[in-house]
């Protein structure tokens, strides 16, 4: 049963973009500009440092200050949950321990990968961060990117550790999300969609939010989205989802966020281009993106 500690963690979240200048370097100006952004269209819940956030282009320090900018610009509007997770478990330790000294609301840390973990391993591994912090703990499980699928037996061993409070679920698989769910049922502990495509679907099995890459763009529809679901008007949520699938697909266009700062860029305001290894969306691509930005009547 969901506790109202725990309460907090239902609902939508946006994972945000990292802001470039033109010499690479975290564009602190943008950064603090892109939150306001979110908290005036309604976002209450703010993940930096992700995939989304090109965290495996961010240095240790450079994690720790985009944390700190967005937790300043917050102001106590918004929580603010950043994702530590590294191959290394001290080094993800160390993380976790400096932003709770910033005063975030909880970390989020994807899977462990390059050297595929056991199943004891992964969880003594999650076991060992969620000790070493006192606040909540969140998994990413993100198989497409990690290689490395923690199963929902072990996330419902895991969910007994009373800082471990939830999943963002990056497995896109139906049959899997409905499992994870019903076993995690009776216990204090949300189930969160990590995937756009997969976020009405989590929520009409019994989800309860879901982080969001397209909410960097579509911050209020992705909000509405969420909130018709949680409060059982999938009609509406439906239609609403139904309406940015085009979106969906066009964020996906190239590794994310490539296609997702192109997007930005041209609807809000300039965030720079992605760093190396990654690089700005491809021309033949960019008309592709028009158009479906066009369809969702977003430009």
């Amino acid at each position: 049963m969901i506790s109202n500690s725990t309460k907090r963690f239902i609902g939508a979240y946006t994972t945000i973009i990292t802001p470039f200048d033109e010499k690479n370097n975290i564009d602190e100006v943008s950064l603090r500009k892109l939150v306001e952004f979110q908290i005036s269209s309604g976002v209450k819940r703010i993940c930096p440092n992700g995939v989304t956030g090109e965290a495996a282009a961010l240095t240790d320090e450079e994690k720790i200050r985009v944390t700190e900018i967005v937790f300043d610009q917050s102001r106590g509007r918004a929580m603010v949950i950043p994702d530590i997770g590294t191959e290394c478990l001290q080094r993800t330790i160390d993380l976790a321990q400096r932003v709770e000294k910033i005063g975030v609301e909880a970390v989020l840390a994807f899977t462990p990968y390059l050297d595929p973990p056991t199943t004891r391993g992964m969880k003594e591994y999650f076991l060992a961060l969620a000790d070493s912090i006192s606040i909540p703990l969140m998994i990413h499980n993100l198989p497409g990117r990690t290689t490395i699928d923690i199963s929902p037996q072990t996330v419902n061993e895991l969910a007994e550790h009373p800082r471990i409070i939830g999943i963002k679920e990056g497995n896109q698989d139906m049959v899997r999300m409905g499992n994870l769910i019903s076993l995690v049922k009776n216990k204090d502990f949300v189930v969160l969609s990590g995937n756009d495509f997969m976020a009405l679907l989590t929520l009409l099995l019994g989800g309860h939010g879901h982080i969001s890459v397209a909410a960097n763009v579509i911050p209020r529809q992705s909000i509405a989205i969420v909130d018709a679901a949680l409060n059982n008007d999938f009609v509406t949520a439906r239609d609403l989802y139904t309406k940015y699938h085009d979106f969906f697909k066009g964020i996906y266009l190239s590794t994310n966020p490539i296609a997702l700062k192109s997007a930005f860029s041209l609807i809000h305001f300039d965030v720079g281009n992605p760093r190396l290894p990654l690089t700005p969306l491809e021309e033949s691509k960019e008309d592709e993106l028009r158009h479906l930005l066009t369809q969702c009547e977003l430009i």
